[in-house]
């Protein structure tokens, strides 16, 4: 059993537990091993610490950490490391923890009871005792909440801040938290080949010799969507300059709060040498309340409809009426490959709203088969501008997996990278970095072409009619 908890649940519990990593393994689970005290104090007495999880039916997930370990019929116990938390309201991301005040009476062990916080001067968090039976896929608790008994429940008024006053959960969960065997200082998280001018170059030559076969398109293109400020035209100005060897800024870029750019805007890419490669990187407009690309323009954009340069007006979406509107596109118009690009330094504080929108285009891109990544930028903040550490450092590898869970990306299609920025020479880690991130993109790109028809100009298929004719019955 793998359990609930997500990596990011885990890297938020270690910082609140610290003295460094932890390694989680699950014990018991209500769903797999039944709610039942018996079955509980089976699975969870004398495994030292552990972390107990609790996810109720409207999205809110909160639980209990103690150092010392359960076993039946011991009573009050003794633990001033252990505290109670919360990791989400209503499905909101809502991190708090709360400390134990009176460390005489932090956990009651009882034979009877499942997992219980405070003591038998009153019980902070008693979630259930004896046997629970599922109704529906749903438990419900029958225990007992007392609020700030013995624990310290700072920036919030009740209980029902916590658990919204529903006691019916979907899942609860005990863990098992240990001390992680240290991996060695140079241990690498990906597989990748040491940099240095040699390797940039090898690189940039393979890139240059991937080219579409069978004559059905001229060049793969790959859309960039994200945040405003999330680095997609400084990508652009990146990549450009790694294969010109010189610092360019092709893409306007900067900050503020609305998109620089407003338009469907392609790059295409040529070498020092004027040698060209056969990749379009498109701009699009960053992703904002009001002003950015909505649904139905990332559907079109998607499948071809709309042209290169067109301007997006936020207050009038494109339409089948509008003369830009290409009505037959072909499959060198249509998008080969979507890359969300995230910056590392604001994942954590990206608007909800945000990440719902990045997972309905992520759906719709799945519909449509058409292969995904994502770029992470910024990532010399996190690695104190040592970007030789990027593939060894565990805050990459954690952030990598911190995407995954938010959105379901698999870990093979996440890649770091620096941009240029403020620089005005050349620098190994950064052309690297990027390279090494198109290179795999546009494999990705060339996998979904290989599996297209050898006819360019094929009709849309059913999920392309499906959008057209929707998009004509909503104007």
């Amino acid at each position: 059993m793998t359990g609930l908890l997500r990596d990011s649940d885990k890297t938020q519990l270690e910082q609140w537990i610290g003295q460094g990593q932890k390694q989680f393994t699950l014990l018991y689970s209500a769903t797999s091993d039944g709610c039942s005290s018996q079955m509980l104090h089976e699975k969870c007495d004398h495994q030292g610490a552990t972390v107990t999880v609790v996810y109720n039916e409207v999205g809110s997930v909160f639980g209990g950490y103690t150092s010392a370990s359960w076993a039946a019929g011991m009573g009050d116990t003794r633990d001033d490391k252990a505290f109670l938390f919360q990791l989400k309201f209503s499905n909101k991301e809502t991190c708090r923890k709360f400390p134990v005040a009176n460390y005489t009476y932090s956990t009651f062990l009882n034979e009877k009871y499942g997992p219980t916080f405070g003591g038998s001067n009153g019980y902070d968090m008693h979630l259930f005792s004896g046997i629970i039976n599922s109704s529906g896929g749903l438990f419900q608790l029958n225990g007992s909440f007392t609020f700030g008994k013995n624990y310290t429940m700072s920036g919030i008024s009740n209980w029902n801040d916590i658990h919204n006053g529903n006691l019916k959960i979907k899942e609860l969960e005990v863990y098992s938290v240990a001390v992680r065997p240290q991996e060695p200082a140079n241990h690498k998280w990906r597989k990748v080949p040491e940099w240095n001018k040699k390797v940039v170059h090898e690189l940039m030559q393979e890139v240059q010799l991937i080219k579409p076969r069978h004559g059905l398109i001229q060049d793969y293109r790959i859309v960039l969507i994200g945040p405003v400020g999330s680095g997609k035209s400084s990508f652009c100005n990146t990549i450009n300059s790694v294969f010109k060897g010189r610092i360019t800024h092709t893409a306007l870029c900067g900050e503020g709060k609305h998109s620089f750019t407003k338009t469907y805007q392609p790059y295409v890419f040529k070498s020092a040498r004027e040698q060209d490669f056969h990749v379009k990187i498109c701009d699009t407009r960053g992703l904002e309340p009001d002003f950015g690309i909505d649904t139905m323009d990332f559907t079109f954009l998607l499948d071809g409809h709309i042209p290169e340069k067109y301007k997006f007006h936020a207050e009038e979406p494109i339409s089948l009426n509008d003369p830009a509107f290409v009505t037959k596109p072909e499959l060198t118009d249509k998008v080969h490959c979507v890359v969300f690009v995230l910056d590392v330094s604001t994942l954590q504080k990206l608007d909800p709203e945000k990440q719902a929108q990045i997972i309905s285009f992520r759906n719709i891109t799945m519909r449509k088969e058409i292969p995904q990544a994502v770029i992470l930028t910024k990532v010399d903040k996190a690695v104190a501008q040592n970007l030789e550490t990027v593939y060894t450092s565990s805050v990459i590898a954690k952030t990598l997996q911190t995407v995954c869970d938010m959105f379901g990306f698999p870990k093979q299609h996440v890649f770091p990278v620096k941009n240029y920025g403020d620089e005005l020479t050349m620098d190994d880690g950064v052309n690297f970095l990027a390279l090494f991130a198109l290179r795999q993109i546009m494999y990705l790109s060339v996998d979904h072409i290989e599996n297209q028809s050898t006819d360019s100009t094929y009709p849309p298929n059913e999920e392309e009619a499906h959008d057209l004719e929707a998009a004509s019955e909503s104007i």
